[in-house]
């Protein structure tokens, strides 16, 4: 039986209890119409998917802390936002309502980006992700893209590629200009100067980067400077274990760059982001 911590986050409590094994039979009867008769467990397996590396994906994932041996789930990992907080800080995780609908815009012209940037965000949008500098708005046109956003409400994302410094201090200096409240600037800057040089072959300094990072750490709570794209290495052929592989080995890159840096290990953990194809 799932038990939930008393601080009024119910979600699903009102519902019964669905048990593991009640979804097998469902499960059962759906393989039976197909013309396979298998049950419980070997139902499940059939829903399985082996990876190019070997690795299976099970169709559903639960946290059955009392399950053990090959089939367990792990230990039990809490609640977003309560002990052990393996699975976040905060209930709602880095978004306000919990869910983060992202839209990217990619556009050269300030103006259509900023009428295709209010019209998303009038439809049910609460993100804007904007491509800038070469393949996108001047980083100097920033302002223009997005007049008119309420920048205190609607988080922001760049993808700014070599000229990422130009695109965060814009962003940044645009938070400053409108008085928007440190606190309440939500932003990701997508500086990534390893997956740069992965997607293109070429390389970037990444001192600016650190300097970004230290004063988004420093003045702006909400804003996380780098980003680990994973879509380089997806989009090259990478396997799933690839995929994460040089995405972790790209995060800890960053970890050292920052704490090398000066920055706290908590501190350096919150200016990174994570990206990976869905």
């Amino acid at each position: 039986m799932t038990v939930l911590p008393d601080d009024g986050l119910s979600l699903a409590a009102e519902f019964p209890d669905a048990t593991h094994e009640q979804w097998q039979r469902l499960v059962e009867g759906v393989l039976r119409k197909s013309g396979k008769e298998v049950t419980g467990e070997a139902a499940e397996a059939a829903l399985s998917t082996k990876l190019e590396d070997g690795l299976i994906t099970r169709p559903l994932y639960t946290a059955r802390p009392e399950a053990d041996g090959p089939d367990a789930d792990g230990p039990d990992t809490g609640f977003p936002g309560f002990a052990p907080f393996v699975r976040g800080g905060t209930p709602e995780g880095n978004s306000a309502s919990g869910w983060d609908v992202r839209q990217r815009i990619a556009g050269s012209d300030p103006v259509r980006v900023n009428e295709a940037a209010l019209a998303d965000l009038e439809n049910g949008t609460t993100s804007l992700w904007l491509t800038v500098g070469r393949q996108g708005v001047p980083a100097e046109a920033l302002g223009r893209a997005l007049q008119d956003v309420y920048l205190d409400l609607a988080p922001v994302a760049l993808d700014a590629g070599a000229e990422y410094a130009g695109a965060a201090r814009a962003l940044l200096a645009l938070y400053a200009e409108r008085e928007v409240a440190p606190e309440a600037a939500r932003a990701a800057l997508g500086i990534d100067p390893l997956g740069h040089e992965a997607r293109t072959g070429e390389a970037l300094d990444t001192a600016p980067a650190v300097e970004i990072a230290r004063e988004a750490a420093a003045s702006w709570p909400g804003v996380r400077a780098l980003t680990v794209d994973a879509l380089p290495y997806h989009e090259a052929g990478g396997s799933a274990a690839e995929e994460l592989g040089l995405s972790l080995a790209t995060g800890v890159a960053y970890l050292r760059a920052l704490t090398g840096a000066g920055l706290g290990t908590e501190a350096a953990f919150g200016q990174l982001e994570f990206r990976y194809s869905a």
